[in-house]
Formats: C-alpha cells, structure tokens, sequence
C-alpha cells in the first residue's frame, strides 16, 4: 500500500516539473513592453524617462486618448494626441515628465480612451540610474516574465522562434546580441516546450545538443533544461581559443525538435561594414579648407536613430593631438556642431573628425591653411571674367548642391599657397540663411552665423564645392548665388522645392552652358563659339522639355529630330527621375528604363545592364553600348526614394537616337511620382 502511495506521489511530481514555462501566447491588444524609470543622468533635469508600447496584433490601433499613467507615489498621467497610431508589429516610445515615475517601486498602466485598463507592469525597482530598463520577455506576450538588462528602446526585446506547432515539442534558442567583437562573451539561451526522458531510461532526462560551427570551428555542447524547462549556456570568443572572424551557426536539438540561429565575430572594422546595409553613419563640413578665426559647421547624418543614445564626436589636429570632443544626440537622425579654428599658435594641415555612434565610426577631414600664404590682395588677381553653375535648378531640403565655377585668363601666383573664392547666398527677400551657432569651450554662448563657403581654386583657375542645404538655414524658396574672387564676382540661382519636377544632371554631363547658352565658357575658339565683348560666348542652344507629376505605370518617351522655335533641335540627353511618396515603399517601388529593341538598360534586375548606383570612387557614370551606340548612363541605384537617372550618347558629337524609350515604375498600389525631360541641342 505504502508502495502504490510512493507511485502516484512520483508520478504526480514528474508530471508536475514537465509543465511547459512558455505556455504563452501574443496579447490581442497593445502592450507595455518596456519602461526605464531611472535612465542615466538626472532626471530632474531633462526628461528622459519613457515607456515602451508595442502592438503585436494584425491591424493598426488608434491611441488617441489613451493614457500612460505612474500610478504609486507621482501618480503623472499622459495622455495621448489625437491621431496617434501603431501600426501592427511596431514601436512607440513615449516621454512625458523630467520626473514621471518613483525609482524605489512603480507600476506603470495603460488605459484607452474609455479609461478602461489595457495592461500594467508588475512593481518595478530601479535604483542604479544607468541604461538599463525593464523588459517584457517576450515582445507582446501575455503573463511574460520582465527581465532588468540593457534598454533596446524602440527596438525588440526578443522574439519567441517557434519551429513546430504549439501542441508538439518546441525549442528555442537566441543569443544576446547579434554580433561579437573578439574576446566577447556570447550568451546561448532558450527554452523548451516539455520535457522528454531519454528512450532508453524513462527517469533519464533527454539533453539539449547545442552545435556551434564557423569557420575552422566546430563545438558540440550538452545541457539539460532546468526545472523552468529553460537553458543557458556560454561561449568565450578569445583567437587562442580557436575562434576566427566570420558567421556562426548555431544548431540546437532537443529530441526530435531543432532550431536554428546564427551571428558573426570580428574587430570592429568588420562589423561596421556588416552592418552597412541596416545602419549607416557619415559626416562632413561645409567646406575643406579654413584658416584661423573661421567656423567649421559639422554635419552628420545616421540611418538608424537609437533613443537617448549620443554620438561621440572628436577633432585632432594635423599632428594628431585632440583639440575638441564631445557628445551630440539627434532625434530624427541630422547632428550638426560647430568648431571654431584657433588663432593662438594653430597647427596647419589636415585635420581629422571623428564620429562614433551606435558602434559606427565615420571619419572626415578638412585643411586649415596659413593665412600669410593665403591670397587676400585684390591687386594681384590678373584674370577678366568669372562664371558660376549649379549642378541642377532644383533641390529638396537636406539634399546635396554641387557648385562649380572658373576663372578665366587665370594666373596663378607660384608665392601663394592657395587663392580662395568667397560664396555667399541670399533669399528672395535678399536675406542670408543663417545658423545658429554654439561654439565649443566658448564662453559666448550661442550666435547667429551667416550660411557661407569658401572654394580653393585649381592650377587652371577652377572651383568646385559640393556641400548639403541644412533644413535648418535654407527653407522652400528661390535662392541666388555670388561667387567672389577679389574685385570678379559670378551669380547664379537655384530653387528650394517639397517635389522636385526634374532630375539632377550636372551640366558636366554635356559640356555646355545648360539653361544659360550665353554664358562665357573659357578656351579655345571653335566653330561652336564667338567673341564678344572680350570672351568667347558659345552658339549652341540648349532646349529642355519637362513632362512633371505622372502616376501611370508605363511611360513610353520619343527622342526624335524635331523643329522648336523654327529652330532644327536634335536630343542629347534623356533624364528622369521617380519619386515614392511613402518612405516605407522605396525599395518596392523601382524604375525600370529599356530601350526600344526591349534592351533593359536601367533596372533593380540583374538582367539589367545598370542594376545599381554608378556614383562610385572616381565614377559618376557606366558605360553602356545599347543597339549599337556607346551610351553614359548615370543612375541613382534602386535603393532611394528620389530615384534619377539620364542616358546620353558617350561622344559629345552624337546625339540620342530616333527612338520610343519605356520607362516602367515597378509597383503594385503604391504611389508614385514620376518626371522626365529631354535636353535638346541645336547650333545657331
């Protein structure tokens, strides 16, 4: 009797420790899914507390009206604005006081517009006022664990992979980052559904077989899950240990479930170019060379925004000492600074900024020249004339101008180290964009800058600078142009536009003076060109056709010999450009450019003959030949959301076939806007 009792106890017991921890499913409603109650720093000071909402149902929730409320000591409620959404499968992070929650112990609550509650945290305890935060674990899941480890706000906490259905054995497995430097740990984890005994003693457990291969590595790990059904296990990724730069597989098999992960190891060069295609950092100034005295404006730009994370930002001079450092954060991706260049006893030469965030270095540098040998004197200036061009007509907020210039009869002085072109800007009310600058280690505080550039001119005479219109400065609106050398100045203009209605082709493309054809190109005569009025003034017209705003799917564009103004024009250049409304359609919505024998010539498809950008080290454009003739063919690549292209012949003596090209945008429901023109040339 006593015998049967001991029976049913063990049985009872076993059942009891074979219950499944994960015995969970996704919520059907929007979740807290992760809070920082003490984030780093003193949060009396900035408002840095937040809180975390996910969505991990199928259709998109209006918040409006909702409230995110602390509910034991402060008792701060905010409520939501009217129009906010969550879309499915998305984050929201929200702030809303310098101090909205009690460090020692606070429950944090969801409640809708009705005030009924949603979902609440467990009591939370932060005392260490550091990144940390509390988690749910997993994104979404209803009665999750919360764990206390480093915040990933805005991102995921963790997903449950499941590889089989919920009613048969299941395992997972995750690592706690996704990639390694060397010497790292990396921590292997999971779970399983139930627990199995071994086929061979029913009182043996089974073990979890964890296989980690990579290259010129292999290890096999044994583990059981504990009494939580959980496991855990460790790998120290040391060089003497056997473990080399690369992708690791990750193979975990319990019975006859497995599942799957995999990350990489490398010095940090080698994980900044692995993730080039999730995040990117580049930074740069408004201009290369500066002397003592002037304002170097930064700007830098980041693909992925991390909530409350810094960029670390540092300036050496030309003998590598540090002259400047510091901390910027962002919020919509654009930092900007300003450096003032010393005047007390500077180093002249290159100088090296360096940026790092999220695990992302960039590096620029600009020059810094000795006054004394820099030209100021207007006496010394022996040329007549100054022209000055913009690499396009129209621009959108943030995007990149490239301005060129020449000065004519130029004669460089062998005594002077460089000779510099002044470039200023003015709005149509005559007014120059300014910017507000905080100079660093200075005591002055904040000032109000003039938006300006200076340009070194070459040994022919010739200036280039190519710089970003920082939304900051330059607003929506017709702006123009005043390059000055000594007592020659030159003028252009150029628009600040919401949509552009034509693509950005450098006037470089065709040699000549497009949208201008009386303007003074320096050279030699030719039978294109006359003297007038001390320089030669070129005779060849340029005509531009613009066709804007079209939605269609197909676009079937003619170049032909045609007669315009009882002039006998010829094409020399077809350019267009597509641009995706939603940003989260720019790589499904795609141009595709093909030639009348149905040669595609631009395209994301391979089978294309540019699939990609062409703007490469030392390259703006590919060469092509497409039924018989050479062709330039310049191309943004398909992974943006302005997409340009243009095509014209590689012989500045031919021009583009008699032909009907098709231009197909690529896409199902998405909107879209696209533009063409076509240059024209004729001869007086």
């Amino acid at each position: 009797m006593n015998y049967s009792i001991f029976l049913l106890l063990s049985a009872i017991f076993l059942i009891t420790i074979s219950t499944p921890a994960y015995a969970q499913s996704l919520s059907d409603h929007v979740v807290i899914n992760e809070v920082d109650i003490n984030p780093p720093g003193n949060d009396s000071a900035t408002v840095s507390e937040w809180v975390e909402l996910y969505n991990p149902t199928n259709s998109n929730v209006d918040l409006s009206g909702w409230e995110i409320a602390s509910t034991t000591v402060l008792k701060k409620t905010l409520i939501l604005p009217d129009g906010t959404t969550i879309l499915p499968g998305k984050f929201l992070t929200f702030t809303h006081d310098k101090i909205w929650f009690t460090d020692s112990s606070e429950v944090v609550q969801l409640r809708d517009a009705n005030g009924d509650l949603i979902d609440t945290t467990p009591n939370l305890v932060d005392l260490n006022n550091d990144f940390s935060s509390w988690q749910r674990v997993y994104d979404g899941y209803d009665s999750a664990d919360w764990k206390f480890v480093t915040s990933t706000a805005g991102g995921s906490n963790g997903k449950l992979s499941e590889v089989q259905e919920s009613e048969e054995l299941i395992v997972t497995v995750s690592s706690d980052k996704s990639s390694y430097l060397f010497d790292e740990t990396a921590l292997i984890q999971g779970s399983v559904s139930k627990r199995i005994n071994s086929i061979y003693s029913y009182f043996d457990p089974e073990p979890i077989m964890i296989n980690i291969s990579g290259p010129n590595y292999i290890q096999t790990i044994s583990i059981y899950p504990d009494y939580q059904l959980n496991y855990e296990t460790s790998i120290n990724l040391v060089k003497v240990l056997g473990i080399n730069s690369g992708t690791y597989d990750v193979n975990v098999t319990y019975s006859d479930a497995s599942n799957d992960i995999t990350f990489t190891v490398g010095d940090e060069r080698i994980l900044q170019e692995d993730n080039v295609e999730t995040s990117s950092l580049s930074i740069g100034t408004n201009t290369d060379q500066y002397i003592p005295g002037e304002l170097v404006t930064i700007s830098a730009f980041t693909s992925n925004v991390i909530p409350y994370e810094s960029m670390i930002l540092t300036i050496t001079d030309s003998e590598n000492k540090l002259i400047d450092q510091g901390n910027l954060f962002t919020s919509n991706g654009d930092f900007s600074t300003e450096h003032l260049i010393n005047t007390v006893n500077p180093n002249y030469g290159v100088y090296t900024i360096t940026a790092e965030y999220n695990d992302i270095l960039a590096i620029s540098t600009f020059t810094v020249l000795d006054p004394s040998v820099v030209n100021p004197i207007v006496e010394e200036i022996f040329s007549d004339s100054m022209v000055l061009t913009a690499d396009d007509s129209e621009y959108l907020l943030n995007e990149y101008i490239t301005l060129h210039g020449s000065v004519t009869n130029f004669k460089k002085d062998p005594s002077l180290y460089a000779e510099q072109v002044r470039i200023s800007y003015k709005d149509s009310d005559g007014k120059s964009p300014t910017f507000t600058g905080a100079i660093m280690d200075s005591v002055d505080g904040a000032k109000i800058i003039d938006f300006t550039s200076t340009a070194i001119l070459s040994e022919l005479g010739e200036f280039s600078i190519t710089f970003q219109l920082p939304y900051n400065s330059f607003f929506e609106g017709d702006y123009s142009v005043q390059a000055d050398y000594g007592s020659l100045s030159a003028y252009t203009n150029f628009s600040i536009v919401s949509e552009k209605s034509n693509s950005n082709n450098s006037i470089s493309d065709e040699n000549s003076s497009a949208g201008n054809p009386n303007m003074s190109i320096p050279g030699k005569p030719s039978d294109t060109t006359t003297f007038e009025n001390g320089y030669f003034v070129s005779n060849v017209k340029t005509i531009i056709e613009k066709v804007n705003r079209i939605s269609d799917n197909l676009t079937s564009i003619n170049t032909q010999e045609k007669t315009i103004d009882e002039q006998s024009v010829k094409p020399r250049v077809l350019s267009g450009s597509m641009i995706t409304v939603s940003k989260d359609s720019q790589s499904t919505v795609n141009l595709q450019v093909s030639s009348e024998s149905g040669v595609c010539i631009i395209g994301p498809s391979s089978d294309c003959l540019v699939s990609e950008s062409t703007r490469k080290p030392g390259q703006i454009f590919e060469v092509v030949q497409v039924d018989g003739m050479n062709l330039n063919v310049r191309y943004s690549g398909p992974d943006v959301r302005l997409e340009k292209f243009s095509i014209l012949p590689q012989s500045s003596d031919d021009f583009l076939p008699n032909a009907n090209w098709n231009v197909e945008v690529l896409k199902d429901d998405e909107v879209s806007r696209f533009y063409y023109k076509v240059t024209y040339k004729t001869l007086q």
